[in-house]
């Protein structure tokens, strides 16, 4: 097999669609934008106990290898909503996914398929290389207890629609299967489907059933019927397990699982979702939608307008003021019009903190008694602009030839831009 070659992205054209919160509620989706503004949307999962495994007797454990047993997940958890797409693995690896494996179902709204397990999580694989352009290091695979706790989405019937004995276990067609997952049922020839086309479960998963096998971050070895804490699998370097299913209906169930080697991708029918315990670093993004004018609460005719320029990732600020009051109703608040003082700053900016240089302009500066132009190329002084969402900043500034400095909040004016930044949180 002729590995991908990775290709560096740069980091700028990564951004984050998300509102940080103390822990994480069902339903919470975060969606990240990757490189070519390709989207990958992750879904929580609460913490809680689940019975892991199938009982006695189940109908389609056929290899005898679900043991039922009791699994405590201790903390919240994101999972991808759906498996992997093509365009996201390209977005990520800079190529696309290998064709060994056949031409049938590529596209960008397609499952990556034809990757072993080594290329998604080993050393320079898409985890590795997502965490990467991320700056983080979150992003995993799930745990085969995370994935079959997000799959049953709190059911314990063979599939989370229930358990489907009235319909063959093979590739009968079924009505109960049909909207909920793609098997060789409803596909002919068997070939890999484009991910979210079914209904997702109450968790809103998309294809937890069906359509690929997925790879998950345990080394296979048989289930024991001990309760467990937070399992994790064997170490070592033998056998992954794969869950999900595959072709006949039996094999698509929640407790449905096999092994398979970490690195030979045989066939078309393995994919794989991300998993994350964390949001830790990523938080908000500077981006264009915080264009707009903003202000001190606490200071009556002060205000900012900033502008934020992604392709060179410099923010620019002209602040703003009326000399001892605000001018009637009916004059047009513009920089640099008489009773006005003002100062620009500029400079880059990266994550959630810009950090520019203070140039204080003609027509005066804050607090300063007398207008003063600068004559200095350095600048007057320095500014700090953190902003916590698309609505809120602060401001720390020292401006040192007037020998002031100050730390102020900040908020818009107006909310024109705001669906603009709420889509654009990380730029």
């Amino acid at each position: 097999m002729t590995k991908p070659v990775m290709a560096v992205q740069p980091l700028y054209v990564l951004f984050l669609v998300l509102s940080l919160i103390p822990q994480t509620l069902l339903g919470d989706e975060v969606t990240i934008m990757l490189p070519g503004d390709v989207p990958v949307t992750i879904v929580a999962v609460p913490a809680g106990v689940f019975l892991m495994g199938s009982p006695p007797g189940e109908r389609g454990n056929v290899f005898q290898n679900e043991t039922q047993h009791q699994v405590t997940l201790t903390n919240d958890y994101y999972v991808g909503k759906t498996e992997v797409t093509q365009a996201q693995w390209e977005a990520v690896m800079g190529t696309p996914m290998p064709l060994d494996c056949g031409t049938a179902s590529v596209g960008d709204d397609f499952p990556v398929y034809c990757v072993t397990w080594n290329e998604v999580a080993g050393p320079g694989g898409f985890i590795e290389k997502l965490n990467d352009l991320l700056g983080t290091t979150g992003f995993r695979l799930p745990t085969e207890a995370e994935w079959e706790r997000a799959a049953r989405a709190g059911t314990t019937t063979r599939f989370p629609w229930g358990d489907v004995l009235e319909c063959g276990d093979d590739c009968e067609a079924c009505p109960a299967h049909d909207p909920n997952m793609w098997w060789c049922g409803n596909v002919s020839p068997l070939v890999p489907k484009p991910v979210g086309m079914k209904l997702a479960n109450s968790f809103g998963l998309h294809d937890m059933h069906g359509n690929l096998w997925e790879y998950v971050n345990d080394r296979y070895e048989n289930l024991s019927a001990d309760s467990v804490t937070d399992p994790t699998g064997p170490g070592g370097s033998g056998d992954i397990v794969m869950r999900g299913g595959g072709a006949e209906a039996w094999i698509n169930r929640s407790a449905s699982r096999i092994g398979g080697s970490p690195s030979i991708a045989e066939n078309d029918e393995i994919g794989f979702r991300i998993a994350t315990s964390t949001l830790e670093g990523l938080g908000f993004r500077i981006n264009s939608g915080l264009n707009d004018a903003w202000y001190n609460k606490a200071t009556d005719g002060q205000g900012m307008l900033i502008a934020v320029f992604p392709d060179i990732k410099q923010l620019f600020v002209a602040w703003f003021t009326y000399d001892t009051e605000r001018p009637p109703e009916d004059v047009t608040a513009m920089l640099g019009e008489p009773g006005h003082r003002w100062l620009t700053a500029q400079g880059p900016y990266e994550g959630d903190t810009a950090t520019l240089t203070i140039f204080v302009t003609e027509g005066g500066v804050f607090d300063a008694a007398e207008p003063k132009a600068t004559t200095d190329p350095d600048g007057d002084g320095t500014m700090t602009i953190e902003f916590a969402s698309c609505n809120e900043a602060l401001v720390t500034y020292e401006i040192t030839s007037l020998g002031i400095s100050d730390e102020i909040p900040i908020e818009r004016i107006a909310l024109d831009n705001v669906a603009l930044c709420e889509s654009l949180k990380l730029q």
